[in-house]
C-alpha cells in the first residue's frame, strides 16, 4: 500500500492502520479479526502517532490473529499514554511469523491504570515477542499484567526494554507464561516504593520457575525484589487489578478474581470490553485453490475445515498453512498434484514448541489429516514444522522432489539447512501420537554439499508417534542430515525402509538421538555410498528402556553403521542393537564404541557380508564390530532379529512376530504406520484382536498363497474417528516353510499383487558402442544403424499391457538443462521420439531411437532421468519408476588433451624460468589459468584442458580450499626461514658482511618470487573457503585472514618501494660505510649489475625506470580476478561472472599498455597481450555459457594456444636477458664506450678526495644520481670473441627500451 507520505506514514505498508488514538472515556476494541501482511516490510497493525487514554478510555485487542513476513505484527509509532483508570489490553491474540508481535518505538507512560496482554501465542517469532525501544513508566497504583502467553521463540527472550523500565506504587505481575528460551524477559528494572513485581508459575525451557533466584537467573533482576507465588497460591494482588477488586480465590484450579463495583473482566481492570455481536459465521469452512498458477501469498481463511490445492503451480512463493487457525474439531489438508518451481516452498505448520506441552496433546485441537501425492518439486521445498495434534497423520507420496540451488527458506532466516538445497525439511516437528508416513517418493539434491532431507530446528520429538521414509529414493551429498536431535518416547518410530539410497553419506544423525521405549529402524535398503555410513550416529546416542535400534537387511556400497567413538559411545541400557543381514563394502562394517548396560541389554550380529565375502563370528573385531555381542547365523528365527521386544508376545512357527496389544506390522513396532494409497484417504490402524487362518498347499509349487481375514472386535484407533470405504481383504503372497506337524484348515489361492509393493529401479542401457551415449552419438548418429535407448524392468515385473505405454514415460534433467542439449530441440525430440516393446523381450523392455541432431551440444555431461507411472506396471507398484542415463560431453578430447599438456608444459618452462632469473616471469597468468579451472562455472573441457595448472597455483588444489591457504603460507613460511638460515650460516662461514651474504645466496630475490607466487593460491583459497556453501568456523577465520594477508601483501611491497627508493650506483667502499639497515635497504648498484641481479632478480630490473610497481600490480589485478571467481554465482549467473572478470583484465591491460610500465616495447606488448588473451577468454567462457557450440569450443583452444606462445615468448625473452646482462653488463649499463673506463679513473683520485664528506653521499644516495664506482668485481667475465658482443649489445639494445637510463640506479 503507498499512503504516499499522507498521514505521516512515510513509505510504510500495513493492512490496518490505526491513525493517533486519543480516548477520553471511550473504548476502541480491535476484535476477531484475521491479518496477513505477506511481503517482508509490511506490517500487520499499524498505530501511527502514539496513544493516549484517559478518564477510563480503553484500547482492547481482543481474538487478533496476525501473520507477516518475519514483519511488525502491531507496531505503535509513537508514545503510550495511559491514566485516569484506563486500560490497554492484548487477549487471546495469536501472533505468526513476526519479528516482534508487539513493539512500541515511543515513551510508555501508565498512571492509575492498566496495561496486559493475556493468553497470546507468540508463534515462530524471529526477534523479541513484546518490544518497548524506550522507557516504560507505572506509577499510582498501576498494574502491568502478563498472564497465560506463550513464546516459542528460540533466540530472543519474550519481553524486551531498551530503556529503564520504573514502578512507584504499582504492580508488574507475570503469571502462568511459558517459553522455550531459559530467560523470559530481558529489562532493566527499577522499583520505588509501593511497587512490586510479582510473579507465578511460569515456565521457561520446561521447568517452572519456583524461586526468587531461578527468576533473577530468567531475567526478571535482583532476587530480592521478586515476590514468588506459588502455582497452588491464588493471590489477589498477582492475579488481579487489586485497586478494583474485592477477593480472590482457586475454583477448579484456576484463580478466579472477585471484582468490586468498579472492575471488569477476569482481571477486575477498570474498563470493561464491549460485549461483541455473534460471530457471522458465513466464513466458508472448505478452501479450494485447483487448476491455477499461484505467484503470490495466498491466505487460507481461519476456521477451514478442509483445503484442497489440487493441479496447482507455485511459482516462486511460500505460501504457509498454519493448522492452529484452522477449525478446531480437526482439519483435511490435500496438496494433490502440485508444482514447486523456482523456490517454492510450501510450508505447513502445526502449533508452536510449547502446544501440547502438559499432558501430551491433550490439550490440543482435533487431528490434521495431511495427504501430499503427485507433487513436483524442480527447485522448491517443502516443510513440515510444529506441533501436529493427536491423531494426526502426515503423509508425502508419489512424488518427486529435486534439487539443483540452494532454495530461500524465508521463514527461517536463521536456518543452517537453506544452503544445502534440502527438498524436504522436517523443523522443530513434534510428533504426539501421530505419524508421519513419506511413501514412493524421489527425493534428490544435485549440488556439492547437498542435504535432500533435513531435519533441523531445536529437536525432532516423537511421543508415542511415528516418522517412516519408505521405498524413497534419495540422492545428494547427504540422504539425509539432522542437525536437531531426535528425541523418540512413550513408544515412537523413526523408520526408513525398503528405500534405494545413492549419496556420499547415508543417514546422518549429526544431533544425537535420544530413545526410550521406541524404535530406530533401518531396514531392507539398497545403494551406494562413496563416504560415511548407510546410518550414522554422533553426539549423544542413547537407547533406554526396551529400545530397539535395527540395521537389518539391508545391501550397500559403503559401511552400514557409524556410533559414536571413544570417549564417546553409542548406550543401550536395557535395549537392543540388532546388525544382521546386512551386506556392505570397505574396510569395516560399522565403526565406533557401543556400550551395553542394565538387564536384558543385547547386541545381536550376524549373517553378514562384506566387500563379497561372508563374514565369521571370528571375523567381526576386524571388521570393526567391537564389544559383547550374541551371533545370530543366517536362517536362525530369532525374536531380538525380527521383532520390537516390548510389542512381542511371541514368534510364529514361520518365523513371523505375533504382536501384543499396540504392536503393529511385521516387527510389532509400538506405531501404526499405514499403508499409504496415492491421494486416498488413510485407512485406520488394524483392530487389536483379530483372527487369521493359514492353509497350506503342499504341491511342486514354491510359493503357497494365503489369504488373511481380518475380523474386527474393537476399535481404538487414533487416526480416523470414521470408516471411509468398503471393508478391505488384504492378500499377501509369500513363501512359507511350514513344519511338518501344522495342520492346514482352509485352502485359498491367489494371484500376485504388486500394488503394495515398491516401484522398482528402472535398468537404462543404449547400444551405442561401450554402452554409453556420448555428445558424438546425437551429433554424429554413430552409424548406419540407429543407436537405441533402452529402459528394462528387473523381474519379476512386467510392463502393463497398455497399447498407449510409451506415454507413460517421460524425460527430466537432474540439472539445469543446458540450452543445445537437453533444453533445446533435442529434448523436444527425444520426449517425443516413440516408444515401442523391444522384440526379444517385449514383456520387460521398452525401447526407442535416439534422435540425431547436429545443433546438440553440451559443455557439460548431462543426466537425464525417466519418469514412469506406476500404471505402465502390470499390476501396478507403489510410487513411480525412475531411471537415468547420461550423456557424456566429449567435445574435442584430442584437443584437451593436447592443451593440457601444452599449457602443463609452458607452466612448468616459466616456473623455472622465475626461479633462475629470480623475477617474476609469466606463472601468475599460468596461474590465473589454474583458477579457471577450479571454478565452480568452468566447464569439462576447461578442466580438461588445465589439469595441471591449479597445482601450480597450489600443490594442494586437490584438496579442501583451507590446505591452499595454509599449506601455501607454510609453504612461503618455511622456504624463507630455511633461506635466510642458509644465508646465516654462509656470512658465519665465509666471514663476509650480510649484505655479501645476501647476493651471493640470493636471499631477497628467490624468497620474495616464493612468497610471490604462493599469493594467488593464499588469496583465491580464502575467498573460496568464505564462499564454500559448507563453510564452518575455521573456514570463515582462516578465509578472513588470509584475505586480509592478501591485501596487504601487495599494499606492503607498494609501501616498501615507495618509501626505500632513491638507491645509487655508488663506489663500494662509500656504500660499506653506510649503515647496515641502508645496505640492505638500498644495495641496487652497490655491487655489479650481476650481483643485483642474483639478489633483487628480475622483479625489479625488468621494469622500466620507476616502474618497479609492476612487481606487485600484476599481482593486484590478478588476485581481483581470483576474487571474482572463487565467488559461487546463482544458477544462470556464470556468465555474469566472467564478464566481470574480463573487464578487470581489460582494465589491467590498458594500464600496462599506456604506462610503458615494462624494459622494452616488446615485453610490454606480450605482457599487454597475455591480459587481452586472458580476458578474451573470459569472454568466450561467458559465451559457451549462454550458448554452448562448436565454436566457442575452438575458439576457446585457440585462445589458450595464443596466451601459451604469448607467456613461452615472455619466458623466453626473460632468460635471454638475464643471461645476456649477467655477462655483459658492463657494455648494456654504460651510456657510451669507455664509460666504464672513466668511471675506474675517476676511482683513482686522491685520498682527500675520496674522503668527502658523508652527507654528500647520502645525498646523491638519497636523491639518486649516478656516482661513479670503483669497484672492479673479483671475476670479471671474459669479453666475447669477434662480433659476438657487438651482436650481444645490438640485440640487448634493441631489447631495453631503457638503455639511455640504464645508469640510474632502479630503485
Amino acid at each position: 500500500v503507498a499512503y504516499r507520505n499522507a498521514y505521516d506514514l512515510g513509505d510504510a505498508s500495513a493492512c490496518l492502520v490505526v491513525h493517533k488514538v486519543n480516548l477520553t472515556g471511550s473504548v476502541l476494541t480491535i476484535a476477531r479479526t484475521h491479518v496477513v501482511a505477506g511481503f517482508r516490510d509490511a506490517v500487520g497493525v499499524l498505530v501511527v502517532g502514539g496513544v493516549a487514554l484517559s478518564s477510563r478510555g480503553a484500547l482492547y485487542v481482543d481474538g487478533l490473529f496476525v501473520q507477516t513476513a518475519l514483519g511488525l505484527c502491531v507496531s505503535v509509532e509513537g508514545g503510550v499514554a495511559a491514566s485516569g483508570d484506563s486500560v490497554v489490553a492484548f487477549v487471546d491474540g495469536d501472533f505468526l511469523l513476526c519479528k516482534h508481535a508487539v513493539s512500541v518505538r515511543g515513551a510508555v507512560s501508565v498512571s492509575d491504570s492498566a496495561v496486559a496482554l493475556v493468553r497470546s501465542d507468540f508463534a515462530s517469532t524471529e526477534d523479541y515477542a513484546v518490544a518497548f525501544y524506550s522507557t516504560v513508566s507505572l506509577a499510582g497504583g498501576s498494574m502491568l499484567l502478563a498472564k497465560g502467553n506463550v513464546h516459542d521463540g528460540v533466540s530472543r527472550e519474550m519481553l524486551y526494554a531498551a530503556g529503564a523500565v520504573t514502578a512507584a506504587g504499582s504492580t508488574l505481575s507475570f503469571v502462568r507464561n511459558r517459553a522455550l528460551l531459559p530467560r523470559m524477559v530481558s529489562v532493566s528494572l527499577s522499583l520505588s516504593a509501593g511497587a512490586h513485581l510479582r510473579v507465578a508459575c511460569n515456565d521457561v525451557g520446561g521447568r517452572v520457575l519456583s524461586t526468587a533466584e531461578e527468576y533473577a537467573a530468567a531475567g526478571f533482576g535482583d532476587a530480592g525484589s521478586i515476590d514468588v507465588v506459588g502455582c497452588d497460591a491464588c493471590d489477589r494482588d498477582t492475579y488481579c487489578y487489586a485497586p478494583e477488586t474485592s477477593s480472590a480465590s482457586m475454583r477448579n484450579g484456576v484463580c478466579v478474581c472477585a471484582c468490586g463495583s468498579g472492575g471488569y473482566g477476569e482481571a477486575c481492570v477498570p474498563v470493561g470490553a464491549p460485549a461483541l455481536p455473534p460471530a457471522a459465521g458465513t466464513a466458508s469452512s472448505v478452501f479450494v485453490r485447483e487448476g491455477v498458477t499461484v505467484q503470490s501469498v495466498f491466505v487460507v481463511p481461519a476456521g477451514a475445515s478442509e483445503v484442497t490445492l489440487r493441479h496447482v503451480v507455485l511459482d516462486g512463493v511460500s505460501p504457509v498453512l498454519y493448522v492452529p487457525w484452522m477449525a478446531w474439531d480437526g482439519v483435511r489438508i490435500v496438496v494433490q498434484n502440485v508444482s514447486l518451481l523456482n523456490g517454492a516452498v510450501l510450508y505447513v505448520m502445526g502449533g508452536g514448541a510449547l502446544r501440547g506441552a502438559g499432558a501430551a496433546g491433550s490439550d490440543e485441537s482435533g487431528p490434521v489429516e495431511l495427504s501430499v501425492c503427485d507433487v513436483e518439486a524442480l527447485n522448491g521445498a517443502l516443510v513440515l514444522t510444529g506441533t501436529f495434534p493427536a491423531g494426526s497423520v502426515l503423509t508425502v507420496t508419489d512424488s518427486l522432489l529435486v534439487a539443483a540451488r540452494s532454495t530461500p527458506l524465508v521463514y527461517f532466516p536463521g536456518s543452517r539447512s537453506a544452503p544445502y538445497a534440502p527438498v524436504l525439511v522436517l523443523s522443530g516437528l513434534r510428533l504426539v501420537r501421530s505419524v508421519l508416513v513419506v511413501f514412493g517418493v524421489a527425493l534428490v539434491t544435485v549440488m556439492t554439499g547437498g542435504r535432500t532431507v533435513v531435519v533441523d530446528g531445536a529437536v525432532l520429538e516423537l511421543v508415542g508417534g511415528g516418522v517412516a521414509l519408505d521405498a524413497a529414493v534419495f540422492g545428494g551429498d547427504f540422504a539425509l542430515y539432522a542437525s536437531a536431535r531426535v528425541v523418540a518416547s512413550g513408544g515412537a518410530v523413526l523408520r526408513v525402509s525398503g528405500s534405494q539410497v545413492y549419496a556420499a553419506h547415508g543417514l546422518v544423525l549429526d544431533g544425537g538421538v535420544e530413545a526410550n521405549a521406541s524404535a530406530v529402524v533401518v531396514n531392507d535398503n539398497v545403494g551406494a555410498l562413496t563416504d560415511g555410513a548407510l546410518l550414522v550416529l554422533r553426539g549423544s546416542a542413547s537407547f533406554a528402556f526396551r529400545s530397539w535400534l535395527s540395521v537389518r537387511g539391508n545391501s550397500i556400497s559403503g559401511r552400514l553403521l557409524s556410533v559414536p567413538s571413544y570417549p564417546r559411545s553409542a548406550e543401550f541400557a536395557q535395549s537392543t542393537l540388532t546388525l544382521h543381514g546386512n551386506a556392505g563394502s570397505g574396510s569395516v562394517v560399522m565403526d565406533g564404541t557401543v556400550t551395553l548396560g542394565g538387564a536384558g541389554r543385547r547386541f545381536v550380529v550376524g549373517c553378514l557380508t562384506l566387500n563379497g565375502q561372508a563374514l565369521q563370528p571370528m571375523d567381526y573385531r576386524s571388521a570393526g564390530i567391537i564389544g559383547e555381542f550374541r551371533p545370530v547365523a543366517c536362517g536362525v528365527c530369532d525374536a531380538d532379529v525380527h521383532c520390537f521386544a516390548a510389542a512381542t508376545r511371541a514368534m510364529s512357527g514361520s518365523c513371523r512376530c505375533r504382536c501384543t496389544d499396540g504392536g503393529y506390522g511385521r516387527d510389532c513396532l509400538p506405531v501404526y504406520l499405514p499403508h499409504v494409497d496415492g491421494c486416498n484417504r488413510t485407512p485406520a490402524p488394524p483392530l487389536l484382536s483379530h483372527t487369521a487362518t493359514l492353509t497350506e498347499t503342499r504341491s511342486p509349487a514354491p510359493t503357497p498363497t494365503w489369504t488373511s481375514v481380518w475380523t474386527p472386535s474393537q476399535s481404538t484407533t487414533h487416526y480416523s474417528p470414521t470408516q471411509y470405504g468398503p471393508t478391505e481383504t488384504l492378500q499377501v503372497t509369500e513363501t512359507v516353510a511350514l513344519p511338518p506337524t501344522r495342520t492346514p484348515t482352509v485352502s485359498v489361492s491367489s494371484t500376485l499383487w504388486w500394488g503394495d509393493v515398491a516401484c522398482p529401479t528402472l535398468a537404462v542401457t543404449t547400444t551405442a558402442a561401450g554402452g554409453s551415449l556420448t555428445q558424438s552419438d546425437i551429433r554424429d548418429g554413430g552409424s548406419a544403424v540407429p543407436t537405441l535407448l533402452m529402459v528394462a524392468l528387473p523381474p519379476p515385473f512386467r510392463w502393463a499391457s497398455d497399447p498407449q505405454l510409451g506415454t507413460h514415460l517421460s524425460f527430466v534433467p537432474t540439472s539445469t538443462a543446458q540450452p543445445s542439449g537437453f533444453g533445446g530441440p533435442w529434448g523436444a525430440m527425444l520426449s517425443n521420439a516413440t516408444r515401442v516393446r523391444n522384440a526379444t523381450n517385449p514383456s520387460t523392455v521398452l525401447e526407442l531411437a535416439v534422435p540425431v541432431h547436429r545443433g546438440y551440444f553440451i559443455a557439460a555431461d548431462e543426466t537425464i532421468v525417466i519418469r514412469c507411472d506406476a500404471a505402465a506396471v502390470s499390476g501396478g507398484c507403489k510410487g513411480v519408476l525412475l531411471g537415468s542415463f547420461t550423456i557424456a560431453s566429449n567435445t574435442l578430447p584430442v584437443a584437451a588433451s593436447a592443451l593440457s599438456a601444452i599449457t602443463g608444459v609452458v607452466a612448468g618452462a616459466a616456473a623455472v624460468a622465475v626461479v633462475v632469473t629470480g623475477g617474476l616471469g609469466s606463472v601468475l597468468e599460468m596461474q590465473v589459468l589454474g583458477v579457471f579451472a577450479r571454478m565452480s562455472c568452468a566447464s569439462v573441457q576447461e578442466r580438461a584442458s588445465t589439469v595441471a595448472l591449479p597445482y601450480f597455483l597450489s600443490v594442494f588444489a586437490a584438496l579442501d580450499p583451507l590446505w591452499m591457504v595454509v599449506g601455501n603460507v607454510l609453504l612461503a613460511a618455511v622456504f624463507g626461514c630455511v633461506h635466510y638460515g642458509v644465508t646465516a650460516a654462509f656470512q658465519r662461514w665465509r666471514g663476509v658482511d650480510a649484505a655479501s651474504a645476501w647476493a651471493a645466496m640470493r636471499f631477497p630475490s628467490l624468497t620474495y618470487v616464493v612468497a610471490h607466487a604462493m599469493h594467488l593460491g593464499i588469496f583465491f583459497g580464502s575467498v573460496s573457503a568464505l564462499a564454500m556453501p559448507g563453510a564452518r568456523v575455521q573456514h570463515r577465520v582462516i578465509g578472513v585472514v588470509g584475505v586480509l594477508y592478501g591485501a596487504a601483501f601487495p599494499a606492503g611491497v607498494c609501501y616498501l618501494i615507495a618509501r626505500h627508493t632513491g638507491a645509487s650506483f655508488t663506489k663500494y667502499w662509500q656504500f660499506s660505510r653506510k649503515p647496515l639497515h641502508e645496505r640492505l635497504l638500498y644495495p641496487v648498484g652497490y655491487w655489479y649489475p650481476a650481483v643485483q641481479q642474483r639478489m633483487y632478480g628480475g622483479m625489479l630490473t625488468n621494469m622500466r625506470g620507476s616502474r618497479v610497481y609492476w612487481c606487485v600490480f600484476q599481482l593486484s589485478v590478478l588476485c581481483v580476478v581470483g576474487l571474482i571467481a572463487a565467488v559461487h554465482p546463482p544458477v544462470g549467473g556464470c556468465h555474469v561472472q566472467y564478464f566481470c572478470m574480463a573487464a578487470v583484465l581489460l582494465a589491467g591491460a590498458g594500464v600496462v599498455a599506456f604506462t610503458n610500465m615494462m624494459r622494452s616495447a616488446l615485453l610490454t606488448v606480450l605482457q599487454t597481450a597475455s591480459f587481452v588473451l586472458l580476458a578474451a577468454l573470459c569472454l568466450i567462457s561467458a559465451a559457451n555459457h549462454l550458448a554452448p557450440s562448436d565454436g566457442g569450443a575452438r575458439a576457446y583452444a585457440t585462445i589458450v594456444l595464443l596466451l601459451a606462445a604469448v607467456l613461452l615468448a615472455v619466458t623466453v625473452y626473460s632468460m635471454v636477458a638475464w643471461y645476456a646482462e649477467d655477462r655483459h653488463w658492463q657494455e648494456l649499463r654504460e651510456p657510451r664506450r669507455g664509460g666504464l673506463e672513466a668511471l675506474l679513473r675517476d676511482g683513482e683520485e686522491s685520498d682527500e678526495e675520496t674522503q668527502k664528506p658523508h652527507d654528500m653521499t647520502s645525498s646523491s644516495y638519497a636523491s639518486g644520481t649516478t656516482v661513479a664506482s670503483s669497484y672492479r668485481p673479483p671475476a670479471p667475465p671474459q669479453p666475447m670473441a669477434g662480433d659476438t658482443s657487438s651482436d650481444a649489445l645490438s640485440l640487448l639494445d634493441r631489447l631495453s627500451g631503457a638503455s639511455g637510463k640504464s645508469d640510474h640506479a632502479l630503485l
